[in-house]
């Protein structure tokens, strides 16, 4: 049997990632929803995004559910940081206890943007895009870099295509006439470009990256009209942020994988 130290893969982590930093670029942050079932599956997350061509992102994490262990997922945290030697590379938001009704997370959710908006406040370069997404979601390796010059070019939204276990995983092509920007797909492997608008119920959350001060701007949250929660807010937030945003693109390639 092999036995490795710890220390040598956390050296080999800190190397990996602090030689590809750079304070130039934009930073990324992750709101990552996590509920007890998704604890075990969280490193392979979080470990996976350390390499998907990005120099700064953060991950910030919300509990959805009162069962989940909290101390367990501390602790996972806390082994993750050292892991790769940053102790800001993930943090937990101690935002309260989640509601006891059903509402697919979406009250920690607004928690967590409103932590971030606050945060945003004292601090405009510690995030300047944001993604929402769950624990056991899964990022490929050239996710960083297909997005990375849209961050740069101060894109409002960017989204990408994914694969889903929901239904219609896909983004619907539809010109928009009332909306004057030219909202455009990317294809990398072609070059071509088709106009297009973000419809709800055909995008997934995880799968769309926001300017935080755009979001900001508009004080754009989790909810419904009548306040409710449901299982399409991801959609409806996206539209709503949609009809908002001055520029907007998809790139056509699967960057995400729906667990």
């Amino acid at each position: 049997m092999l036995l490795y130290n710890t220390d040598d893969w956390s050296n080999f982590f800190h190397y990996s990632y602090n030689n590809n930093v750079n304070s130039s670029t934009p930073t990324l942050c992750i709101i990552t929803r996590i509920y007890e079932p998704q604890v075990s599956y969280f490193p392979v997350f979080a470990l996976a995004l350390l390499h998907t061509g990005l120099d700064n992102i953060r991950i910030y994490v919300t509990n959805t559910d009162r069962r989940t262990d909290i101390r367990q997922l501390k602790q996972t945290i806390s082994f993750l940081n050292k892991f790769v030697s940053r102790k800001d590379y993930i943090t937990f938001l101690n935002l309260g206890d989640p509601p006891q009704r059903n509402d697919d997370g979406y009250v920690m959710t607004n928690r967590a943007l409103s932590y971030i908006y606050e945060q945003n406040n004292h601090s405009s370069s510690s995030c300047q895009y944001i993604v929402v997404t769950n624990g056991d979601n899964f990022y490929s390796q050239i996710f960083g870099k297909r997005i990375l010059p849209h961050m740069k070019d101060g894109k409002d939204m960017i989204a990408w295509g994914f694969v889903s276990h929901h239904y219609k995983p896909h983004y619907k092509e539809f010109i928009n006439q009332t909306n004057l920007t030219v909202l455009q797909i990317i294809d990398d492997g072609t070059g071509k470009c088709t106009p297009v608008a973000f419809r709800a119920g055909f995008a997934e959350l995880g799968s769309v990256a926001y300017r935080l001060a755009f979001l900001k701007k508009h004080n754009l949250y989790f909810n419904q009209p009548d306040a409710s929660y449901s299982v399409s807010l991801d959609g409806y937030f996206v539209e709503q942020a949609a009809q908002r945003a001055s520029s907007s693109v998809i790139l056509k390639q699967t960057l995400f994988f729906h667990q």
